[in-house]
Protein backbone atom coordinates (compact mmCIF):
# COMPACT_ATOMS: atom_id res chain seq x y z
CA UNK A 1 0.00 0.00 0.00
CA UNK A 2 2.80 2.49 0.40
CA UNK A 3 4.91 2.41 -2.39
CA UNK A 4 0.97 2.96 -4.19
CA UNK A 5 1.07 5.83 -1.93
CA UNK A 6 4.59 7.16 -3.31
CA UNK A 7 3.12 6.49 -7.00
CA UNK A 8 0.35 8.66 -6.44
CA UNK A 9 2.74 11.18 -4.38
CA UNK A 10 4.85 11.54 -7.20
CA UNK A 11 2.04 11.73 -9.67
CA UNK A 12 0.28 14.32 -8.27
CA UNK A 13 3.54 16.18 -8.23
CA UNK A 14 4.05 15.53 -11.54
CA UNK A 15 0.50 16.93 -12.43
CA UNK A 16 1.14 19.84 -10.71
CA UNK A 17 4.02 20.83 -12.30
CA UNK A 18 2.48 20.81 -15.99
CA UNK A 19 1.82 24.92 -16.35
CA UNK A 20 -1.56 24.07 -18.26
CA UNK A 21 -2.66 22.68 -14.56
CA UNK A 22 -1.54 26.57 -13.25
CA UNK A 23 -2.26 28.55 -15.86
CA UNK A 24 -5.97 27.04 -16.34
CA UNK A 25 -6.72 27.52 -12.30
CA UNK A 26 -5.60 30.54 -12.51
CA UNK A 27 -8.09 31.57 -15.33
CA UNK A 28 -10.74 30.19 -13.88
CA UNK A 29 -10.15 31.95 -10.74
CA UNK A 30 -10.02 35.02 -12.67
CA UNK A 31 -13.37 34.40 -14.19
CA UNK A 32 -14.82 32.95 -10.50
CA UNK A 33 -13.97 36.38 -8.99
CA UNK A 34 -15.46 38.30 -11.45
CA UNK A 35 -18.35 36.13 -11.42
CA UNK A 36 -18.50 37.03 -7.76
CA UNK A 37 -18.39 40.71 -8.40
CA UNK A 38 -20.88 40.63 -11.22
CA UNK A 39 -23.56 38.77 -9.23
CA UNK A 40 -23.32 40.96 -5.82
CA UNK A 41 -23.38 44.01 -8.30
CA UNK A 42 -26.58 43.19 -9.65
CA UNK A 43 -28.17 42.20 -6.93
CA UNK A 44 -26.65 45.19 -4.91
CA UNK A 45 -28.38 46.73 -7.38
CA UNK A 46 -32.02 45.52 -7.27
CA UNK A 47 -32.01 45.61 -3.30
CA UNK A 48 -31.28 49.27 -3.39
CA UNK A 49 -34.10 49.69 -5.64
CA UNK A 50 -36.73 47.59 -3.75
CA UNK A 51 -35.42 50.00 -0.45
CA UNK A 52 -36.41 53.17 -1.98
CA UNK A 53 -39.97 51.40 -2.76
CA UNK A 54 -41.67 52.32 0.34
CA UNK A 55 -40.19 55.93 0.40
CA UNK A 56 -41.34 56.21 -3.38
CA UNK A 57 -44.91 55.21 -2.56
CA UNK A 58 -45.17 57.84 0.70
CA UNK A 59 -44.07 60.60 -1.57
CA UNK A 60 -46.05 59.69 -4.56
CA UNK A 61 -49.35 59.31 -2.18
CA UNK A 62 -48.81 62.48 -0.93
CA UNK A 63 -48.54 64.25 -4.34
CA UNK A 64 -51.53 62.22 -5.46
CA UNK A 65 -53.61 63.36 -2.63
CA UNK A 66 -52.26 66.90 -2.87
CA UNK A 67 -53.38 66.51 -6.58
CA UNK A 68 -56.59 65.44 -5.32
CA UNK A 69 -57.80 67.81 -2.91
CA UNK A 70 -61.60 68.96 -3.24
CA UNK A 71 -61.92 65.89 -5.73
CA UNK A 72 -63.59 62.34 -4.23
CA UNK A 73 -61.62 59.38 -3.68
CA UNK A 74 -63.12 57.87 -6.88
CA UNK A 75 -61.53 60.42 -9.33
CA UNK A 76 -58.67 60.43 -7.52
CA UNK A 77 -58.17 56.68 -7.53
CA UNK A 78 -57.26 56.57 -11.17
CA UNK A 79 -53.37 58.70 -10.61
CA UNK A 80 -51.77 56.58 -7.80
CA UNK A 81 -49.39 53.54 -8.10
CA UNK A 82 -48.92 50.56 -5.44
CA UNK A 83 -45.52 49.46 -5.68
CA UNK A 84 -44.68 45.43 -5.41
CA UNK A 85 -41.40 43.62 -5.13
CA UNK A 86 -40.11 40.44 -5.74
CA UNK A 87 -36.82 40.41 -2.79
CA UNK A 88 -33.99 37.92 -4.10
CA UNK A 89 -32.90 35.17 -2.01
CA UNK A 90 -29.38 35.32 -0.24
CA UNK A 91 -28.89 32.69 -2.98
CA UNK A 92 -29.90 34.80 -5.89
CA UNK A 93 -26.17 36.47 -5.97
CA UNK A 94 -24.87 32.68 -6.70
CA UNK A 95 -26.84 31.95 -9.48
CA UNK A 96 -29.37 35.43 -11.37
CA UNK A 97 -31.29 33.03 -13.47
CA UNK A 98 -33.96 35.01 -14.59
CA UNK A 99 -33.81 38.15 -12.51
CA UNK A 100 -32.18 40.18 -14.92
CA UNK A 101 -34.44 39.50 -17.47
CA UNK A 102 -38.13 39.81 -15.68
CA UNK A 103 -39.58 42.70 -13.53
CA UNK A 104 -38.62 42.13 -9.68
CA UNK A 105 -40.47 45.54 -8.97
CA UNK A 106 -44.00 45.83 -10.41
CA UNK A 107 -46.64 48.99 -9.75
CA UNK A 108 -50.50 48.37 -10.41
CA UNK A 109 -53.59 50.82 -10.40
CA UNK A 110 -56.67 50.34 -9.34
CA UNK A 111 -57.48 49.70 -13.43
CA UNK A 112 -57.79 46.30 -14.97
CA UNK A 113 -54.38 43.82 -14.15
CA UNK A 114 -53.98 41.75 -16.86
CA UNK A 115 -52.82 44.54 -18.69
CA UNK A 116 -50.40 45.90 -16.20
CA UNK A 117 -48.27 42.34 -15.74
CA UNK A 118 -46.48 41.52 -18.42
CA UNK A 119 -43.93 44.57 -18.79
CA UNK A 120 -41.45 41.45 -20.24
CA UNK A 121 -41.66 38.17 -21.98
CA UNK A 122 -42.96 35.12 -20.02
CA UNK A 123 -39.23 33.18 -21.13
CA UNK A 124 -39.00 29.69 -21.16
CA UNK A 125 -36.16 28.57 -18.87
CA UNK A 126 -33.73 27.18 -22.12
CA UNK A 127 -34.21 30.04 -23.46
CA UNK A 128 -32.22 31.98 -20.83
CA UNK A 129 -29.64 29.26 -20.31
CA UNK A 130 -26.56 31.47 -21.56
CA UNK A 131 -26.56 34.25 -19.61
CA UNK A 132 -24.99 36.61 -17.03
CA UNK A 133 -21.36 34.99 -15.95
CA UNK A 134 -22.57 34.64 -12.65
CA UNK A 135 -21.38 32.16 -10.51
CA UNK A 136 -23.10 29.09 -11.71
CA UNK A 137 -22.13 29.98 -15.25
CA UNK A 138 -18.62 29.67 -14.01
CA UNK A 139 -19.35 25.99 -12.44
CA UNK A 140 -21.64 25.27 -15.46
CA UNK A 141 -19.48 26.24 -18.41
CA UNK A 142 -16.29 26.96 -17.56
CA UNK A 143 -15.48 24.02 -15.18
CA UNK A 144 -16.04 21.34 -17.54
CA UNK A 145 -13.22 23.65 -19.77
CA UNK A 146 -10.73 23.03 -17.23
CA UNK A 147 -11.76 19.45 -16.66
CA UNK A 148 -11.08 18.49 -20.35
CA UNK A 149 -7.84 20.73 -20.61
CA UNK A 150 -6.88 18.89 -17.35
CA UNK A 151 -7.81 15.35 -18.26
CA UNK A 152 -7.75 14.69 -22.36
CA UNK A 153 -4.42 13.52 -22.28
CA UNK A 154 -4.11 11.68 -18.99
CA UNK A 155 -2.83 8.40 -20.96
CA UNK A 156 -2.65 9.29 -24.44
CA UNK A 157 0.38 11.40 -24.00
CA UNK A 158 2.42 8.22 -22.16
CA UNK A 159 0.82 5.95 -24.82
CA UNK A 160 2.26 8.22 -27.74
CA UNK A 161 5.82 8.48 -26.37
CA UNK A 162 6.16 5.12 -25.79
CA UNK A 163 6.19 5.43 -22.05
CA UNK A 164 2.63 2.78 -21.55
CA UNK A 165 4.42 0.22 -23.03
CA UNK A 166 7.17 0.09 -20.11
CA UNK A 167 4.63 0.94 -17.19
CA UNK A 168 2.27 -2.16 -19.19
CA UNK A 169 4.74 -4.49 -19.18
CA UNK A 170 6.52 -3.33 -15.55
CA UNK A 171 3.52 -3.45 -13.65
CA UNK A 172 0.83 -6.31 -12.40
CA UNK A 173 -1.59 -3.66 -11.70
CA UNK A 174 -2.04 -1.75 -14.62
CA UNK A 175 -5.40 -0.70 -12.96
CA UNK A 176 -4.29 0.52 -10.05
CA UNK A 177 -2.12 2.42 -11.89
CA UNK A 178 -5.21 3.72 -14.12
CA UNK A 179 -7.22 4.43 -11.09
CA UNK A 180 -4.38 6.26 -9.55
CA UNK A 181 -3.79 8.94 -12.53
CA UNK A 182 -7.50 9.54 -12.78
CA UNK A 183 -7.79 10.19 -9.15
CA UNK A 184 -5.05 12.32 -9.28
CA UNK A 185 -7.10 14.80 -11.44
CA UNK A 186 -10.40 14.16 -10.28
CA UNK A 187 -8.54 15.26 -6.77
CA UNK A 188 -7.34 18.36 -7.77
CA UNK A 189 -10.36 19.27 -9.96
CA UNK A 190 -11.97 18.70 -6.49
CA UNK A 191 -10.22 20.38 -3.75
CA UNK A 192 -10.12 23.26 -6.77
CA UNK A 193 -14.23 23.09 -6.91
CA UNK A 194 -14.35 23.28 -3.20
CA UNK A 195 -12.05 26.31 -3.08
CA UNK A 196 -14.02 28.03 -5.76
CA UNK A 197 -17.03 27.70 -3.80
CA UNK A 198 -16.26 28.37 -0.75
CA UNK A 199 -14.65 31.75 -2.04
CA UNK A 200 -18.22 32.45 -3.41
CA UNK A 201 -19.51 31.60 -0.01
CA UNK A 202 -17.50 34.20 1.84
CA UNK A 203 -17.69 36.79 -1.25
CA UNK A 204 -21.06 36.64 -2.09
CA UNK A 205 -22.22 36.09 1.99
CA UNK A 206 -23.98 32.69 1.39
CA UNK A 207 -25.76 31.54 4.49
CA UNK A 208 -24.46 28.64 6.07
CA UNK A 209 -27.81 26.75 5.68
CA UNK A 210 -29.64 24.16 4.01
CA UNK A 211 -30.34 25.62 -0.06
CA UNK A 212 -26.05 26.43 0.14
CA UNK A 213 -25.24 22.78 0.56
CA UNK A 214 -27.52 22.01 -1.97
CA UNK A 215 -25.77 24.12 -4.33
CA UNK A 216 -22.68 22.82 -3.49
CA UNK A 217 -24.05 19.19 -4.24
CA UNK A 218 -25.54 20.07 -7.40
CA UNK A 219 -22.30 21.52 -7.82
CA UNK A 220 -20.26 19.00 -7.23
CA UNK A 221 -21.93 15.85 -8.86
CA UNK A 222 -22.19 17.86 -12.09
CA UNK A 223 -18.32 18.12 -12.10
CA UNK A 224 -18.42 14.13 -11.40
CA UNK A 225 -20.56 14.08 -14.08
CA UNK A 226 -17.78 15.79 -16.75
CA UNK A 227 -14.87 13.63 -15.00
CA UNK A 228 -17.06 10.71 -16.22
CA UNK A 229 -17.47 11.89 -19.86
CA UNK A 230 -13.44 12.42 -19.80
CA UNK A 231 -12.75 9.42 -18.25
CA UNK A 232 -14.95 7.72 -21.08
CA UNK A 233 -13.19 9.33 -23.95
CA UNK A 234 -9.67 8.73 -22.62
CA UNK A 235 -10.90 4.84 -21.45
CA UNK A 236 -11.30 4.21 -25.94
CA UNK A 237 -7.61 4.63 -25.58
CA UNK A 238 -7.38 7.15 -28.98
CA UNK A 239 -4.92 9.83 -29.53
CA UNK A 240 -4.83 13.16 -27.32
CA UNK A 241 -6.17 14.99 -30.28
CA UNK A 242 -8.99 12.58 -31.06
CA UNK A 243 -10.00 13.12 -27.41
CA UNK A 244 -9.41 16.59 -27.16
CA UNK A 245 -11.63 17.15 -30.04
CA UNK A 246 -14.11 15.30 -28.72
CA UNK A 247 -14.71 16.28 -25.33
CA UNK A 248 -14.93 19.70 -27.02
CA UNK A 249 -17.81 18.87 -29.45
CA UNK A 250 -19.62 17.27 -26.31
CA UNK A 251 -19.44 20.33 -24.58
CA UNK A 252 -20.59 22.17 -27.70
CA UNK A 253 -23.46 20.01 -27.75
CA UNK A 254 -24.31 19.92 -24.46
CA UNK A 255 -23.90 23.07 -23.73
CA UNK A 256 -24.94 24.97 -26.87
CA UNK A 257 -26.51 23.60 -29.77
CA UNK A 258 -28.98 20.88 -27.09
CA UNK A 259 -30.08 23.85 -25.43
CA UNK A 260 -30.81 25.84 -28.69
CA UNK A 261 -32.77 22.69 -30.25
CA UNK A 262 -34.98 22.28 -26.67
CA UNK A 263 -36.21 25.28 -26.84
CA UNK A 264 -36.86 25.63 -30.15
CA UNK A 265 -39.12 22.36 -29.50
CA UNK A 266 -40.43 24.18 -26.40
CA UNK A 267 -41.91 27.52 -28.04
CA UNK A 268 -43.42 24.94 -30.53
CA UNK A 269 -44.93 22.57 -29.20
CA UNK A 270 -46.24 24.94 -26.23
CA UNK A 271 -46.73 28.41 -27.86
CA UNK A 272 -48.41 31.17 -25.51
CA UNK A 273 -50.54 33.80 -27.26
CA UNK A 274 -51.76 34.04 -24.50
CA UNK A 275 -50.06 36.68 -23.20
CA UNK A 276 -51.04 39.26 -25.70
CA UNK A 277 -54.13 37.89 -25.66
CA UNK A 278 -54.90 38.00 -22.21
CA UNK A 279 -54.06 42.16 -22.53
CA UNK A 280 -56.21 42.66 -25.73
CA UNK A 281 -58.71 40.84 -24.09
CA UNK A 282 -58.54 43.02 -20.86
CA UNK A 283 -58.70 46.12 -23.04
CA UNK A 284 -61.30 45.27 -25.27
CA UNK A 285 -63.71 43.76 -22.37
CA UNK A 286 -62.89 47.54 -21.20
CA UNK A 287 -63.19 49.70 -23.95
CA UNK A 288 -67.00 47.48 -25.33
CA UNK A 289 -68.19 48.58 -21.81
CA UNK A 290 -68.28 52.47 -23.01
CA UNK A 291 -70.97 51.55 -25.47
CA UNK A 292 -72.49 48.83 -23.75
CA UNK A 293 -75.87 49.38 -21.17
CA UNK A 294 -74.33 50.56 -17.57
CA UNK A 295 -76.91 47.88 -16.07
CA UNK A 296 -75.21 44.92 -18.35
CA UNK A 297 -71.62 45.87 -16.72
CA UNK A 298 -72.88 46.69 -13.09
CA UNK A 299 -74.81 43.07 -13.23
CA UNK A 300 -71.27 41.65 -13.78
CA UNK A 301 -69.79 43.49 -10.89
CA UNK A 302 -72.24 42.78 -8.70
CA UNK A 303 -72.18 39.05 -8.99
CA UNK A 304 -69.12 39.27 -7.27
CA UNK A 305 -69.58 42.14 -5.31
CA UNK A 306 -73.24 42.31 -4.41
CA UNK A 307 -72.94 44.16 -1.45
CA UNK A 308 -72.80 47.46 -3.96
CA UNK A 309 -76.19 46.80 -5.57
CA UNK A 310 -77.78 49.60 -3.22
CA UNK A 311 -75.62 52.44 -4.36
CA UNK A 312 -77.03 54.12 -6.84
CA UNK A 313 -75.60 54.53 -10.56
CA UNK A 314 -77.26 56.95 -13.01
CA UNK A 315 -77.65 55.88 -16.92
CA UNK A 316 -76.90 59.39 -17.88
CA UNK A 317 -74.04 60.37 -16.53
CA UNK A 318 -70.45 59.00 -15.89
CA UNK A 319 -69.75 57.82 -12.21
CA UNK A 320 -66.51 56.25 -10.56
CA UNK A 321 -68.37 53.39 -9.78
CA UNK A 322 -69.43 52.62 -12.94
CA UNK A 323 -66.22 53.00 -14.24
CA UNK A 324 -63.83 50.64 -11.93
CA UNK A 325 -66.61 47.75 -12.27
CA UNK A 326 -65.94 48.60 -16.19
CA UNK A 327 -62.23 47.85 -15.59
CA UNK A 328 -63.25 45.15 -13.21
CA UNK A 329 -65.01 43.48 -16.19
CA UNK A 330 -62.15 43.82 -18.10
CA UNK A 331 -60.48 41.51 -15.92
CA UNK A 332 -63.69 39.13 -16.31
CA UNK A 333 -63.21 39.09 -19.92
CA UNK A 334 -59.63 37.60 -20.10
CA UNK A 335 -59.83 35.39 -17.48
CA UNK A 336 -59.99 32.45 -19.38
CA UNK A 337 -57.16 33.62 -21.52
CA UNK A 338 -55.22 34.58 -18.23
CA UNK A 339 -55.47 30.98 -16.81
CA UNK A 340 -54.55 29.08 -20.06
CA UNK A 341 -51.49 31.78 -19.61
CA UNK A 342 -50.32 29.97 -16.59
CA UNK A 343 -51.45 27.08 -17.12
CA UNK A 344 -49.05 26.71 -20.17
CA UNK A 345 -45.77 28.40 -18.44
CA UNK A 346 -46.34 25.60 -16.58
CA UNK A 347 -46.44 22.75 -19.11
CA UNK A 348 -43.04 24.31 -20.22
CA UNK A 349 -41.45 24.38 -17.31
CA UNK A 350 -42.44 20.54 -16.94
CA UNK A 351 -41.31 20.07 -20.19
CA UNK A 352 -38.33 21.82 -19.92
CA UNK A 353 -37.68 19.29 -16.82
CA UNK A 354 -38.26 16.46 -18.72
CA UNK A 355 -35.51 18.16 -21.45
CA UNK A 356 -33.11 18.16 -18.59
CA UNK A 357 -33.43 14.38 -18.37
CA UNK A 358 -31.28 14.37 -21.71
CA UNK A 359 -29.02 17.16 -20.60
CA UNK A 360 -27.27 17.09 -17.61
CA UNK A 361 -26.44 20.33 -18.24
CA UNK A 362 -29.81 22.06 -18.09
CA UNK A 363 -31.03 19.97 -15.31
CA UNK A 364 -28.02 21.38 -13.18
CA UNK A 365 -28.75 25.07 -14.54
CA UNK A 366 -32.54 24.34 -13.15
CA UNK A 367 -31.28 23.19 -9.93
CA UNK A 368 -29.45 25.88 -8.86
CA UNK A 369 -32.24 28.01 -10.06
CA UNK A 370 -34.40 26.20 -7.86
CA UNK A 371 -32.64 26.87 -4.97
CA UNK A 372 -32.06 30.31 -5.88
CA UNK A 373 -35.42 31.11 -6.44
CA UNK A 374 -34.82 32.80 -9.66
CA UNK A 375 -36.07 30.52 -12.35
CA UNK A 376 -39.51 31.05 -14.30
CA UNK A 377 -41.83 28.97 -11.38
CA UNK A 378 -40.72 31.72 -8.94
CA UNK A 379 -41.60 34.40 -11.25
CA UNK A 380 -45.20 33.33 -11.66
CA UNK A 381 -45.34 32.70 -7.92
CA UNK A 382 -44.40 36.62 -7.96
CA UNK A 383 -47.42 38.02 -10.49
CA UNK A 384 -49.64 35.78 -8.60
CA UNK A 385 -49.27 37.44 -5.81
CA UNK A 386 -49.13 41.02 -7.68
CA UNK A 387 -52.95 40.22 -8.77
CA UNK A 388 -53.95 39.24 -4.99
CA UNK A 389 -52.48 42.42 -4.02
CA UNK A 390 -54.42 44.11 -6.53
CA UNK A 391 -57.35 42.69 -5.43
CA UNK A 392 -56.60 43.65 -1.97
CA UNK A 393 -56.06 47.11 -2.93
CA UNK A 394 -59.61 47.64 -5.03
CA UNK A 395 -61.34 45.75 -2.35
CA UNK A 396 -60.01 48.38 0.44
CA UNK A 397 -61.29 51.82 -2.07
CA UNK A 398 -63.92 50.16 -3.21
CA UNK A 399 -66.28 51.41 -0.63
CA UNK A 400 -64.89 54.59 -0.38
CA UNK A 401 -65.69 54.98 -4.30
CA UNK A 402 -68.99 53.85 -4.29
CA UNK A 403 -69.79 56.25 -1.20
CA UNK A 404 -67.76 59.75 -3.07
CA UNK A 405 -65.78 59.75 0.02
CA UNK A 406 -63.68 63.04 -0.29
CA UNK A 407 -60.46 62.84 -1.05
CA UNK A 408 -58.73 64.14 1.96
CA UNK A 409 -60.80 62.42 4.28
CA UNK A 410 -59.10 59.21 3.01
CA UNK A 411 -56.32 57.31 5.00
CA UNK A 412 -54.69 56.55 1.51
CA UNK A 413 -51.68 55.30 3.59
CA UNK A 414 -53.84 52.07 4.98
CA UNK A 415 -54.33 50.08 2.21
CA UNK A 416 -53.08 46.31 2.84
CA UNK A 417 -49.20 46.22 2.96
CA UNK A 418 -48.19 44.38 -0.31
CA UNK A 419 -46.52 40.79 1.37
CA UNK A 420 -43.48 39.08 -0.84
CA UNK A 421 -43.84 35.97 -1.61
CA UNK A 422 -41.84 33.76 0.96
CA UNK A 423 -38.58 31.46 -0.48
CA UNK A 424 -39.72 28.28 -2.11
CA UNK A 425 -37.80 25.45 -0.81
CA UNK A 426 -38.54 22.50 -2.31
CA UNK A 427 -35.63 20.60 -2.99
CA UNK A 428 -33.54 20.12 -6.56
CA UNK A 429 -34.18 16.33 -5.80
CA UNK A 430 -35.22 15.63 -9.63
CA UNK A 431 -31.87 17.69 -11.10
CA UNK A 432 -29.59 15.99 -8.67
CA UNK A 433 -30.94 12.45 -9.65
CA UNK A 434 -30.51 13.37 -13.41
CA UNK A 435 -26.82 14.50 -12.93
CA UNK A 436 -26.53 11.13 -11.09
CA UNK A 437 -27.57 8.95 -13.44
CA UNK A 438 -25.78 10.21 -16.50
CA UNK A 439 -22.52 10.55 -14.02
CA UNK A 440 -22.90 6.52 -12.88
CA UNK A 441 -23.67 5.76 -16.67
CA UNK A 442 -20.39 7.17 -18.12
CA UNK A 443 -18.62 5.59 -15.04
CA UNK A 444 -20.06 2.29 -15.99
CA UNK A 445 -19.28 2.82 -19.39
CA UNK A 446 -15.96 4.40 -18.68
CA UNK A 447 -15.10 1.00 -16.78
CA UNK A 448 -15.97 -1.42 -19.18
CA UNK A 449 -13.90 0.43 -21.90
CA UNK A 450 -10.81 0.60 -20.02
CA UNK A 451 -11.00 -2.94 -19.38
CA UNK A 452 -11.59 -3.74 -23.14
CA UNK A 453 -8.97 -1.21 -24.54
CA UNK A 454 -5.73 -1.39 -21.81
CA UNK A 455 -5.57 -5.23 -21.66
CA UNK A 456 -3.03 -5.37 -24.39
CA UNK A 457 -0.28 -2.61 -25.33
CA UNK A 458 -1.08 0.09 -27.64
CA UNK A 459 1.18 2.09 -29.07
CA UNK A 460 -0.57 5.02 -31.02
CA UNK A 461 3.34 6.38 -32.24
CA UNK A 462 3.17 3.17 -34.85
CA UNK A 463 -0.99 3.73 -35.73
Amino acid sequence: MKPYRNVLRLELRHFLRNKAVVLGAISLLAFAFYSFFHGNQVIEHQQQTIASVPSVQKHHLQQIVAHGAGKVAGTTAYYPFFYTINPPTPWARFTLGQRDVHPYTLKVKMLAIEGQLYDSELTNPLNLLVGNLDAAFVFLFLFPLLIIALSYNVLSEEQETGVWNIVHTSTAQLGRTIAGKLLVRFGVLLVLTLAVFAAACFCLRLPFSGPTFQLLLVVLIYVLFWFAVAALIVSLGKRSSFNATALICIWIFLAVLLPGMANTLVNSNIPIPEASETTIRQREGYHAKWDAPKKTTMEKFYAVYPQYRHYPIPDDKYSPGWYYAMQFSGDLESKHASEQLFEKLGQRQNLSEIMGWFNPLIAAQQALNQVANTDLESHVRYLQSVKAHHRQIREYFYPHIFEDTPTEKLDWAGFPPYQPVGYGNEPPTAGILVILVWSFAFLGLALLSFKRNFLTIKDLTND
